[in-house]
């Protein structure tokens, strides 16, 4: 006797093989676009992409009646948008989902075309967004931070410390034997046994580090009107006139970009590191170098437009790192469990 399959619903379907549904791909990346992102890449969309209105005599058919109806209605909203009255302001996507979204229903954007998703993103600079234009389901990554504790401080004090004192007593005399040898020098001592050298001191481990690249850029905000005053193209719709727009698009946005940094910062504790990736995660590392790189001078130079500052540090990094220097703390205190274990049976 055959069962019927059951069918799985979707989002099952895509946790098991731990992947994400396309729209869950839009609310990740649209979340991260600002204002100025939206605008600007609304602005693109329509020059390289733009889309057909339900108006247009091309997608219609019937009879002549019908058609002239809609080619004069068509010429109607033609002749308003050449007069300033814009109404694609009421319909301009508000966010970066439905800027998405709007990217899909065009045809441009679906599971296995990221392409034009891309390339968009490239020309905003936005490359720390090009990681998230994938389907995977992102590994799930704790900032848990890696404490010690006051025991484990003070034991490692009190090693350090009883150690050059382990020394003086193998190596030294105490005041005990300085007197029976100033009362016994008339005799003769036996000559003492040689003691073998001590071995001599072991290296100590090379010190395990993990290095974290950081990348801060700081770049005007309003994109949308130095565009519409920088942007033309008389060529016709097609490859030509996209390939025109974007290299003009990206020549005025790197023209206000106003530079960018990348550092490899090294960590060789793991506390610092877990501090590190929290303040990422909660904002508190874009507030602190707000104050470093945002400074007065530049403010004046820029003039009234405003200043944003954008960070990114690789996920991919920390968890690399985070995996090395747990290694290395295992390593570390792997052989003092033998020598404990050792004491405690003499």
């Amino acid at each position: 006797m055959s069962r019927t399959p059951v069918p799985w619903e979707e989002e099952e379907c895509l946790e098991y093989y731990g992947m994400v549904s396309l729209h869950r791909l839009f609310e990740v990346v649209g979340a991260q676009l600002t204002p100025s992102d939206v605008t600007v890449l609304s602005f693109l969309l329509d020059e390289t992409h733009p889309g057909s209105h339900p108006l247009d005599p091309e997608l219609w058919g019937g009879g002549d009646d019908e058609s002239s109806s809609l080619l004069e209605k068509w010429n109607r909203r033609r002749r308003r948008r050449r007069s300033g009255n814009r109404e694609e302001e009421r319909a301009r996507p508000r966010n970066g989902v439905e800027l998405l979204l709007e990217l899909e229903r065009r045809g441009f954007c679906d599971e296995g075309n990221f392409r034009h998703l891309l390339q968009l993103l490239r020309v905003l600079t936005r490359h720390d967004l090009l990681h998230c234009v994938t389907l995977k389901r992102p590994r799930t990554v704790s900032p848990e931070r890696f404490t010690c504790g006051p025991a484990v401080v003070g034991s490692c004090l009190n090693a350090a410390a009883a150690q050059p004192r382990q020394e003086q007593w193998e190596t030294g005399s105490s005041s005990g034997k300085r007197k029976r040898t100033s009362r016994s020098r008339g005799r003769t001592r036996p000559p003492l046994p040689r003691r073998s050298p001590p071995p001599p001191p072991q290296d100590p481990p090379a010190k395990v580090t993990c290095d974290i690249r950081l990348r801060v850029r700081a770049e005007l905000c309003e994109h949308d009107a130095v565009l519409r005053r920088s942007v033309t193209s008389r060529r016709p719709r097609g490859p030509g006139r996209q390939l025109d727009v974007f290299g003009q698009a990206s020549g005025v946005l790197k023209s206000r970009d106003l530079g960018s940094i990348l550092c490899d910062i090294k960590f060789s504790e793991l506390s610092y590191l877990d501090a590190f990736w929290g303040d990422y995660l909660n904002g508190s590392l874009l507030e602190a170098l707000k104050g470093v790189f945002l400074t007065e001078g530049l403010r004046r130079a820029v003039g009234r437009e405003d200043v944003r500052l954008l960070v990114s540090v690789d996920q991919d990094d920390y968890e690399e790192g985070r995996r090395l220097l747990l290694a290395a703390a295992a390593a570390r205190d792997a052989p003092a469990a033998p020598q404990k274990r050792q004491r405690g049976g003499g």
